[in-house]
């Protein structure tokens, strides 16, 4: 299947009333547990890698390759998305590389530097053809590849503004949740910065080891994308863990299949099953 691009898979998730899961993968067998996931319950994804992810890799070059052919191969759409991108330079890499989708990360600068470099951003995404994200707020905790601070909640006059000047196709806001770790949702907050950004796909960050009743209701207030990470890497470890021996790839994939099941089951949360 042709690789999809992330302004289609948010309009259909806006329509459908759903959210398109993110997962962010470090090695292949995490990658193919969650196209495994994805085929089964016929759902659109989003393979996404964030700095440390594609290091691991061995390289933006070689991690956009992989997810490419891999996502190609797919019965469902997948799209390749560059997470937290930290620089211009680092989005330009990602353009190169074949990724259809890039976040720029400006969250933890002031608001008005945010706003410049996010304009700039905006610019690369324009010219290649791709849809921007863009964080406001903070989500702090802790994940390999994400600089990451107090978390500071996304205030709606500023997400209004924020939207307006720098014309983002979508905007990861701070409302609650924490990188890899569980958090307690504002769901009022999401009606809020629905209302403040004229109904934008709002994003998600730090869904791992948020509640079903959070995660879903979530949605229903207007989040249209979740990214997922820890949950899935550490499925990837417990599977890991279940195989003895010499020889690797029984492990691998054991791995493999635990993080297939984790990964079904955030994607029946966010209702993404069944839509293709």
């Amino acid at each position: 299947m042709p690789l999809a691009h992330a302004r289609e898979l948010l309009a259909a998730a806006e329509a459908g009333g759903y959210a398109i899961p993110g997962f962010n993968v470090s090695n292949v067998e995490l990658a193919l547990g969650v196209l495994d996931a994805a085929q089964a319950r016929r759902a659109p994804v989003l393979l996404q890698f964030n700095p440390s992810n594609y290091e691991h890799f061995g390289g933006i070059e070689v991690a956009g390759a992989i997810a490419r052919a891999l996502a190609a191969q797919a019965g469902v759409p997948v799209g390749v998305h560059l997470d937290h991108g930290p620089s211009v330079a680092v989005l330009r890499g990602a353009v190169r590389a074949g990724f259809t989708s890039l976040m720029f990360d400006g969250s933890t600068a002031p608001l008005e530097r945010n706003l410049r470099e996010t304009r700039e951003a905006y610019i690369v995404a324009l010219e290649a053809g791709l849809a921007l994200e863009a964080e406001l707020g903070h989500v702090g905790g802790r994940e390999p590849g994400v600089v990451t601070s107090e978390s500071v909640l996304t205030e709606p006059a500023a997400a209004k503004r924020f939207v307006e000047e720098t014309q983002v196709d979508s905007l990861a806001v701070s409302v609650g949740t924490a990188h890899g770790l569980a958090g307690v949702v504002r769901l009022d907050l999401i009606a809020e910065l629905r209302v403040a950004t004229h109904g934008l796909p709002l994003v998600l960050h730090g869904g791992s080891g948020v509640s079903p009743h959070d995660l879903t209701e979530s949605v229903r207030a207007g989040i249209r994308k979740v990214n997922i990470s820890t949950e899935i890497h550490a499925a990837f470890v417990r599977g890991l863990g279940e195989v003895r021996g010499n020889d690797p790839r029984p492990a691998l994939r054991a791995a493999r299949a635990a993080v297939a099941e984790t990964a079904m089951q955030r994607i029946d949360l966010l209702g993404a099953a069944r839509r293709v």
